[in-house]
C-alpha cells in the first residue's frame, strides 16, 4: 500500500525534520517561525529525537515521539496535529511542563532555566483559535488579557496549516513553506517548491524516502498501530460520555463530572444541552 505522503502526518513531519539530512531546512523553519535571521540558527540547533520506526517500538507506542530542539538558552518541542482538540490542549501543556521540569538541575536558580517553546502545526480545529495562520498563546489574566505572565519564558506557539493552505500564490518564503508542509501529495509538493533549492531538497528527500519499500512497511504498521490505540481511546471516551450522562441525570455538578469522567466542562454543557 503507498504511504499517503503529507507531511502533516505527524510521524512523517517528524522523521523528515528530525533528520540530520534536512537539519538546514529546520534551522530556516525555524529562524521564520521565531522571527531570527537568516543563518542565526547555523550549526546551533541539538535536535533530540526518538523514531518510533524503530525495531524494538514497532509493537507499542512506547517511544517518545516529539521533536526537542535546543540552541543558546531555548528548549522547542515540535507537534504536528491532523486534529487539534481540547486533548492536544492537554498534551502541549503536558509537554512544556515537562521540559520546564527536566531542565532545572541541582544547585540551579529559576531564572536560568531559558525559554520553552512549544511549536503546534495544526490542521482541522476543533477549537477556535483565531483567524491568523500563526497564533501564540501565553498566560493571560481573566480581567486583563493584555497582561501576559511569563512571555519571556513560554509560549505555545500554533501554526494553522489549512489557513496557510487558503493563502493562494504568495512570495512570503514563511508562507510558502506552510503551504509545502500542507500539501497533500508529492506533485502539489514539487510545484510549491520549484525555484527554492531548500525546499526542492526537502522534495526530494521526502520522495526518496517515502517510496523506500521498508520504509513504507515500518509507516504503514505503525498507523495501524495508532489506528488500534485511537480505537480504544474512542471507546474509552464513549464510556465516559455514557458515565457524564448519568452523573447529570443524578445533579452531579459539571466540575465533579469533569474530574471524575476527564471531560471538559465545556463539553459536559453540551452533553446536558442535548438531553
Amino acid at each position: 500500500m503507498k504511504y499517503k505522503d503529507t507531511l502533516m502526518n505527524d510521524l512523517l513531519f517528524k522523521e523528515t525534520f528530525a533528520s540530520p539530512d534536512n537539519r538546514r531546512q529546520l534551522e530556516f523553519l525555524l529562524e521564520q517561525l521565531l522571527e531570527y535571521p537568516k543563518g542565526y540558527l547555523h550549526n546551533k540547533l541539538e535536535v533530540e529525537y526518538e523514531s518510533p520506526l524503530e525495531k524494538n517500538h514497532l509493537t507499542q507506542k512506547s517511544a517518545r515521539g516529539d521533536i526537542v530542539v535546543e540552541f543558546e538558552d531555548s528548549t522547542v518541542n515540535i507537534e504536528a496535529y491532523r486534529v487539534f482538540d481540547h486533548q492536544s490542549v492537554d498534551k502541549s501543556l503536558y509537554y512544556v511542563m515537562r521540559i520546564e521540569a527536566n531542565k532545572l538541575e541541582v544547585g540551579e536558580q529559576y531564572y536560568e532555566l531559558g525559554k520553552t517553546i512549544q511549536i503546534n502545526f495544526v490542521e482541522n480545529s476543533k477549537l477556535d483559535l483565531g483567524e491568523e495562520v500563526i497564533e501564540n498563546f501565553y498566560i493571560t489574566g481573566e480581567h486583563n488579557p493584555d497582561i501576559k505572565l511569563g512571555k519571556e519564558r513560554f509560549c505555545v506557539k500554533v501554526v494553522q496549516i489549512d489557513k496557510a493552505r487558503e493563502l493562494g500564490y504568495t512570495k512570503n518564503e514563511l508562507e510558502r513553506w506552510l503551504k509545502f508542509i500542507g500539501a497533500e501529495d508529492e506533485k502539489e509538493r514539487k510545484k510549491i517548491a520549484k525555484g527554492d533549492e531548500l525546499l526542492m531538497e526537502l522534495h526530494e528527500w521526502v520522495h526518496k524516502y517515502v517510496n523506500d519499500e521498508e520504509t513504507q512497511e515500518k509507516l504503514n504498521k505503525w498507523d495501524m498501530l495508532i489506528a488500534k490505540n485511537q480505537f480504544t481511546e474512542l471507546g474509552k471516551q464513549e464510556r465516559n460520555i455514557e458515565i457524564a450522562k448519568n452523573m447529570l441525570k443524578d445533579g452531579i455538578s459539571k466540575d465533579k463530572i469533569s474530574r471524575y469522567t476527564g471531560l471538559s466542562v465545556e463539553e459536559i454543557e453540551k452533553l446536558k444541552e442535548e438531553d
